[in-house]
């Protein structure tokens, strides 16, 4: 591979973002009936109503092996594609989400992190014959690191022992698509130069965002979906929605030490009609000259990460969705 493609492929990803017509859907998950974390659980109901829906509405739920073919154009995608992942391996998904795609027949991808993987019984993680028998019900098992650690915290070489661990442990069980995601949707420029280096096709971070063949496929958007934030009239616009159609993004400023950040974007639409949100109490001022559009960040706090989410609504009601993660650390704010 020629790390040329890579800075190339990552310059043209990080400046223009293509609208597609298409709805192309990752969907992430981590635990199941789980009570105690509502932030990342959602019940078996809700679980169900939403798989219910989707094949109610026709649309195609696959493997994220078929998102590779995409990314390198090799093939398209049906419209309304959805791609079903979770993350982490906790028992809660073999016990109370995977009966549910293993009835109907349905594509999965796990990300798991081969550490916690435990034949403890009072332990929250799934065992390796757990992890086997999703395997062979259609279900991909992809690396999630070895540890969970926050890689922003790492130094590269250990960022690639964690990759290449995990790597090296879940082939040694079954056969493993090169595909990553990134602990708490953390990554950079340089961790992701790496991941191309190391031969994976494609990788997930966690904001939310539709996706789209002008992606960065090394910082791919998934929706996140829990009890907290998991009602069918969300769902329901989260799977229909359509990537925003943004082009030149710049960052305008960035002062670490007074916690702002400025960015500024071209939207090839018209943008009344537009809406931005960031999570964790910061502060997001917007301002507008012709077509571009200004966002001043404000309140960001070190070793939080930070949500975008602009949506517009266009005249027919469809809904599109541009979704960025800020991560701010003691050195840096990562966008």
């Amino acid at each position: 591979m020629n790390i040329l493609f890579f800075i190339i492929f990552f310059f043209l990803s990080s400046f223009k973002i293509c609208l597609g017509d298409n709805s192309v859907i990752a969907l992430m998950y981590h635990r199941f009936n789980d009570e105690r974390y509502p932030s990342t659980s959602i019940s078996t109901k809700n679980f169900a109503d939403q798989i219910d829906y989707l094949i109610s509405e026709d649309f195609k739920i696959l493997p994220l092996s078929d998102l590779v073919s995409f990314f390198k154009g090799k093939s398209t995608l049906p419209d309304k594609s959805v791609f079903i992942t979770i993350d982490d391996g906790y028992k809660s998904f073999f016990e109370n989400g995977f009966p549910i795609l293993k009835e109907k027949n349905l594509p999965f991808s796990l990300f798991l992190s081969t550490k916690f993987v435990s034949n403890d019984s009072d332990s929250d993680f799934m065992d390796w014959k757990m992890i086997k028998e999703l395997y062979k019900n259609k279900g991909e098992i992809l690396n999630h690191t070895a540890s969970h650690k926050k890689l922003l915290n790492l130094e590269i070489e250990e960022v690639k022992k964690e990759i290449v661990e995990a790597e090296k442990k879940i082939n040694s069980k079954i056969l493993s698509p090169k595909i990553l995601s990134y602990p708490y949707g953390e990554s950079n420029k340089r961790i992701q130069e790496l991941v191309f280096k190391l031969g994976y096709d494609i990788a997930f971070s966690q904001h939310s965002s539709p996706l789209h063949i002008g992606e960065n496929r090394f910082n791919l958007p998934r929706f996140a979906i829990n009890d907290e934030f998991g009602g069918m009239v969300r769902f329901r616009q989260i799977v229909n929605s359509k990537p925003l159609l943004i082009e030149d993004l710049k960052i305008l400023k960035k002062n670490i030490a007074a916690g702002e950040f400025e960015i500024s974007f071209k939207l090839l639409v018209n943008s009344q009609n537009m809406n931005c949100y960031v999570n964790n109490n910061a502060i997001i001022k917007r301002k507008e000259n012709e077509n571009y559009v200004n966002l001043q960040f404000s309140n960001l706090v070190p070793e939080n990460r930070y949500r975008l989410n602009c949506t517009l609504f266009n005249a027919r009601g469809e809904l599109y969705w541009l979704g960025k993660m800020m991560t701010v650390t003691e050195m840096d704010i990562i966008f």
